[in-house]
């Protein structure tokens, strides 16, 4: 449940932007001491080659700093950054321990990419390295019995294997904590945090597209005579209910918010405040017509709920969020388990 908005990936992008524009500095320099280096070796295509990587991995270090696109910006510097490897391994001049570089393309690909692309770029450079370098080096198929290319292929396997198994870990973990920081533990909605997240993305794409937003605010009608006479435990199982009841209800494009206590949000994208007084009357009527039920125990229940539509009622969060307050505090005042959508 929740809208097309994503929270996760931001802190792996986040990692990703800084890594890559540390590699660009470092490829940078690189670049520039090997150009030095292949000069006086007479390997003049290589030199031209380092220098290229250099400049543009100076430029590219402006673009990445702020581009949205940084996959594909990180597929630009990559690729041609292994072929120049490719290309080293294959020129004539380049010493054999050239081909240790390429212990490093399992980890830098996983790193910048992604299990998935990183796997998949990963194993393409490596079959090509192992065919430049054996074509180059046709000896070492006859040496010791295939020996020392049966270690090397083992060896590449593994830094491959334990590249892959890291980052698909580390994935996991950083979205199992992303969801821990943007979920309510008890109902198991969105918290504020993610609420205002999402708030951000879809103001932004009603601004693009001139769609409507609008926003909810529910509160339980005397929830405090539920936890005085049942117990916060059954306080609790009331609303997980309510929670189950605003899930059944809702687009899987909204996005319901427990802000705390008793009271929730609900965010409406490409609704304006007539379909989100619409939305609001049937949820409370369906909380109305389902009490919770545990064993014998009934609890009859009812909320009140303000309505605010982005651009009339104000243009950030906050101001939508008072003007619902304050509606929702008169319909309390009117006699409660209503809607109120003006004053």
């Amino acid at each position: 449940m929740g809208t097309d908005f994503q929270v996760g990936d931001h802190s792996g992008q986040s990692q990703r932007r800084a890594l890559l524009k540390a590699l660009l500095i470092l490829t940078a320099l690189c670049g520039a001491l090997f150009y030095v280096i292949n000069i006086r070796r007479g390997v003049m295509v290589l030199a031209y080659l380092e220098l290229g990587a250099a400049i543009a991995s100076l430029l590219l270090y402006v673009v990445v700093r702020r581009t949205p696109r940084l996959r594909f910006w990180t597929l630009i510097y990559l690729i041609p950054f292994l072929t120049i490897m490719m290309a080293a391994l294959y020129l004539p001049g380049a010493s054999p321990t050239v081909f240790l570089w390429i212990y490093i393309v399992p980890v830098l690909c996983h790193l910048l990419l992604g299990p998935r692309l990183g796997l998949s770029v990963s194993v393409f450079f490596i079959l090509v390295a192992l065919g430049l370098f054996l074509y180059k080096y046709p000896d070492y198929l006859y040496r010791s019995g295939f020996a020392e290319i049966a270690n090397i292929v083992l060896s590449l396997s593994v830094t491959l294997a334990f590249a892959y198994i890291y980052e698909r870990g580390s994935h996991r973990s950083r979205s199992d904590l992303v969801v821990m920081a943007s979920t309510d533990p008890l109902t198991r909605l969105a918290n504020l945090y993610r609420f205002r997240e999402a708030f951000v993305h879809e103001r932004s794409r009603s601004q693009r597209l001139d769609t409507p937003l609008s926003l909810l605010v529910l509160d339980l009608d005397l929830f405090k005579a539920v936890n005085d006479n049942h117990g916060h435990r059954i306080g609790d199982l009331v609303l997980i209910h309510v929670a189950q009841r605003l899930r059944e209800r809702l687009r899987a494009t909204d996005l319901p918010c427990r802000v705390g206590g008793e009271e929730f949000t609900v965010l409406l994208p490409d609704t304006n405040r007539d379909e989100a007084i619409l939305v609001a009357e049937s949820l409370r009527e369906l909380i109305a017509s389902q009490p919770y039920q545990g064993g014998r125990l009934s609890v009859p229940l009812s909320c009140s709920i303000g309505v605010a539509e982005w651009g009339t009622d104000g243009d950030s969060l906050d101001e939508l969020v008072e003007a619902a307050d304050q509606r929702l505090y008169i319909a309390k005042q009117q006699g409660r388990n209503q809607v109120i959508a003006e004053g």
